[in-house]
């Protein structure tokens, strides 16, 4: 027999020598009933292997997310801004016979001149004969809206140390003029100490009875302070978030911080985009402008509670061209895309009301504040904002499978089914590549080469024909 035909083949030579379990077995079989038996449970390894595989690739670019959730404690915690609003826009002890004339569209939806006005009880004064030429919406609020001066806001208390308006940032909202106390992002306020009186306490004197809201109009049909509790780079949304509080309680508002990472995808949906008129990105900021926008390109203005640079609004047009373009909105035909951002913090609040004031607080308070002691129970709100704990919720949206454990359990399913390793996928490629070299070998044309100048060839068995 020649070498070549007592030459083992390839594949034998390739099972009997591999690392990979229960090959070799099958060569080395002492019966062929026993190679049967390990044909079979290679075959049924094998299987299981491919299955496990696959289903760990399909649960791998299936992008699932876990969610983890961490409690964390410190010894201060950075405080929340604190934004309030009184639900009314104008004072109206504060407007003239022209302010009423320029805003009658905005206020009572119907468009009114002067006679009309005084005709409705209001006392002539000196604009009667004035024009409502250079008017607009945001230098009357500023003017003759909600503030919060000393008359206004005569107790204001940070972790027991008295506060002014001047710790107060103004903002233009939904409800006409708002104020966020703490609104530094870059220097926050901090608690460091649990509990009410650490916090931050205010008394609001609302004027009930100057207000100029009517529910006919779009306005508000509700007497009270609208407050919301929110991360200072996130502009506030007065009309859709917040809590209402009524006059003659005093509201316990206990804050919880809870801090978000979310994922990129496609393991997740967030995305941090550059908004135009506000530096951090964040869902309030982004569904402002989004609102801006569509009313700019449907009204050629910009309402005053929106960013932007377009010229302001006046009354009319926020009556009928801007609201009906914000209904449009909210119902979703007009589209807002706006991701979730990758970082985020939010706060949840737990309010509890108590009466106020007592009996004893009213008659003090009352001739030192120079109101009368049944006027402060019908227009006085106190609330107070604080940690009720000194800790933070961090929840955390991880990878359900990443690269590395994808490779960890690859290598643990071919340890256990088959055996295998890295090493072992080299043996395969080794063998592969040895088969290939043969198999191109057999189709390869032989060079001719002349017989009698390659005699030693003849000797070897080899015939060349030209």
């Amino acid at each position: 027999m020649s070498p070549e035909e007592e030459k083992e083949s390839p594949e034998k030579e390739f099972a009997g020598n591999t690392t990979l379990h229960g090959l070799n077995r099958i060569v080395i079989a002492p019966s062929g009933y026993f190679r049967v038996l390990w044909v079979l449970a290679i075959l049924s390894s094998y299987s299981g292997f491919a299955y496990m595989f696959s289903t760990m690739i399909i649960d791998y670019f299936s992008y699932d997310t876990i969610t983890d959730t961490k409690l964390e404690f410190d010894d201060e915690v950075i405080f929340p801004a604190v934004t309030i609003c009184n639900m009314n826009k104008f004072d109206e002890s504060k407007l003239k016979i022209i302010d009423f004339v320029y805003l009658s569209m905005f206020l009572y939806a119907v468009q009114l001149d002067v006679d009309t006005i005084i005709a409705g009880g209001a006392i002539p004064d000196e604009t009667v004969n004035s024009t409502t030429e250079g008017m607009n919406v945001e230098d009357l609020l500023l003017q003759k809206g909600f503030d919060i001066h000393w008359n206004r806001m005569p107790l204001c208390i940070w972790k027991g140390v008295h506060c002014t308006e001047r710790n107060f940032t103004h903002s233009f909202g939904h409800y006409g003029n708002c104020y966020t106390f703490n609104a530094d992002a870059d220097n926050p306020l901090k608690q460091s100490m649990q509990g009410s009186s650490q916090g931050f306490m205010a008394f609001i004197d609302l004027k009930v009875d100057e207000y100029t809201e009517t529910y006919t109009a779009g306005g508000n049909a509700e007497v009270g302070l609208k407050l919301l509790v929110h991360d200072p780079r996130e502009p506030p949304m007065m009309d859709t978030q917040g809590i209402a509080l009524a006059p003659g309680n005093h509201a316990f508002v206990s804050v919880k911080r809870i801090l978000y990472e979310n994922h990129v995808p496609p393991w997740g949906v967030c995305e941090d985009r550059q908004l135009e008129y506000y530096d951090t990105y964040t869902l309030n900021g982004c569904y402002l402008e989004c609102r801006s926008k569509h009313v700019v390109s449907n009204c050629s203005c910009r309402p005053y509670n929106l960013p932007g640079t377009a010229p302001t609004c006046d009354p009319t047009t926020m009556f009928t061209c801007v609201n009906d373009v914000l209904d449009q909105v909210i119902r979703g035909e007009l589209k807002c895309d706006c991701p979730v951002p990758c970082r985020m913090t939010s706060y949840s609040t737990s309010v509890s009301y108590a009466g106020w004031p007592n009996r004893h607080t009213r008659t003090y308070l009352a001739p030192y504040w120079g109101m009368d002691s049944n006027y402060i129970t019908a227009n006085g709100v106190v609330f107070s904002v604080f940690y009720e704990k000194l800790n933070y919720q961090k929840i955390t949206e991880l990878k359900a499978m990443d690269g590395g454990q994808l490779a960890s359990n690859i290598g643990g399913m071919m340890g256990l089914f088959i055996g295998a390793s890295l090493l072992t996928l080299l043996e395969v490629w080794e063998y592969l590549w040895q088969r290939l070299k043969g198999f191109l070998g057999k189709h390869r044309r032989p060079t001719v080469i002349d017989v009698k100048t390659q005699p030693h060839d003849i000797e070897r068995g080899i015939v060349f024909h030209k």
